[in-house]
């Protein structure tokens, strides 16, 4: 009995202890060892034997920019860092140069890429190499070095722009051409004397181009001032008109405002800012200032049928119906089938009618009876051929044409006529 109970004592001492070391494998697993950070030295290293190897540029590169979240790095650690992964992207660049040498398959693709990524990598080198030091000190170690390796591959960055132009590859080209621009003034001299850069004229106007087809309205008015001066009058109204839409676009209404001001005055003949300012004054109610500006183009231009609408419905608005029927006229004359023009008229006589019959005599025994009716119904007859017009030029659009005819004929007692209006009227209900 005795050696049964020091067995059973044995067995449950068992139970009790081996449970230890799985609980110690639990808790080794919940807390992880964390990887081993390889050295910088080893980084570097890894580096330059994937440069000299011509292979596994892309794992080299990785690791180094991966490293730099680490704390203990300054800035002018940083910047070598930049500096050495800006030379990875250019050995891949160099590998697809090579395949194109020996004629082999080559990505022309990656070859432009892997120059823009380089030149991604040397600009934030410079950003973090002129950082003071904990003295408030600058010493730049790289700018030299990465002046130099941007200068080396120029002519190949204005390439890639070209390359995906062909393409009608805007996104991709813009990219290229905004850098070929940014650094101009590093290609300006050589060894002390000026160079002419003949391509910087295009890149700066192609830049503009593909910002704002990829709708980069940012990147438009950034390179917009500068591409100007190197089109023609016609191509540069077309660039203003961009840089008035771009700040639009970004909500900038200040800038917006200027531009436009500037386009009216810089190109008069291009109707687009002209209709724009003076579509701004009429909603500021700004009507004698959209006058002023119709006269300003009018004495600049000879005068359009636009500017002379323009007029005519600031004069609409102000109720000075004779002045909006005389600017209205010449704009007909300008132009025959101005429809705006046409309704602006017609509106002007239909308000003079309706006017003439509230303060005509409603006594028929009044002798000024019939002379009122006489001059109302003159209003309604001069009303009728404008509003008729408008319906021929717009036949789609009755809501401004059906109303009106409507109470012109019912003043003229044109029976046949207001039933047809009458009908159609009554059909749209």
């Amino acid at each position: 009995m005795k050696k049964l109970s020091y067995c059973l004592i044995i067995l449950i001492s068992a139970f009790l202890v081996a449970p230890c070391p799985l609980s110690a494998k639990s808790k080794k697993e919940k807390n992880p060892e964390k990887p081993k950070q390889e050295k910088m030295a080893t980084l570097y290293k890894n580096a330059r034997t994937a440069l000299k190897n011509q292979g596994g540029q892309d794992a080299a590169r990785d690791a180094l920019l991966g490293a730099l979240a680490r704390p203990e790095l300054k800035n002018k650690q940083k910047a070598k860092v930049y500096y050495t992964a800006a030379l990875l992207e250019e050995s891949l660049n160099g590998v697809e140069n090579k395949k194109a040498y020996l004629k082999q398959a080559c990505d022309t693709a990656k070859f432009f890429n892997k120059l823009r990524d380089m030149y991604g990598q040397l600009r934030l080198c410079d950003s973090v190499d002129v950082l003071p030091d904990a003295k408030g000190k600058v010493h730049p170690r790289y700018q030299n070095r990465t002046r130099a390796q941007r200068l080396q591959h120029r002519k190949n960055i204005i390439g890639g722009g070209k390359f995906f132009l062909a393409k009608k590859d805007y996104a991709s080209a813009y990219p290229f051409l905004d850098l070929y621009c940014d650094y101009k003034d590093e290609a300006a001299t050589k060894n002390g004397a000026e160079v002419p850069d003949t391509l910087y004229s295009q890149a700066v106007v192609w830049a503009t181009l593909s910002a704002f087809q990829t709708n980069n309205f940012a990147g438009t008015v950034k390179h917009v001032d500068k591409a100007i001066p190197f089109t023609d009058s016609i191509t540069a109204a077309i660039l203003q008109e961009y840089k008035v839409r771009s700040y639009g676009q970004l909500a900038n209404d200040s800038a917006w405002l200027a531009s436009l001001e500037e386009g009216v005055l810089k190109y008069p003949n291009h109707d687009w800012f002209f209709v724009q300012l003076s579509d701004w004054c009429y909603r500021q109610r700004g009507f004698e200032q959209e006058r002023i500006l119709a006269d300003k183009l009018i004495a600049q231009t000879g005068g359009k049928a636009i500017h002379y609408y323009a007029k005519s419905k600031s004069y609409l608005s102000e109720e000075n119906f004779d002045a909006c029927i005389a600017s209205a006229d010449t704009c007909i004359a300008l132009d025959n089938n101005f429809a705006d023009a046409w309704y602006n008229k017609g509106i002007a006589y239909l308000n003079k009618a309706v006017i003439s019959q509230e303060v005509s005599s409603k006594d028929m025994k009044n002798p000024d009876y019939l002379k009122d009716k006489m001059r109302t119904q003159e209003f309604y007859r001069q009303a009728r051929p404008c509003m008729e017009m408008v319906r021929k030029l717009q036949p789609e659009k009755m809501d401004r044409w059906a109303s009106p005819l409507y109470r012109i004929y019912l003043n003229l007692n044109l029976g046949d006529e207001f039933n047809e209006i009458d009908k159609l009227l009554n059909q749209k209900k």
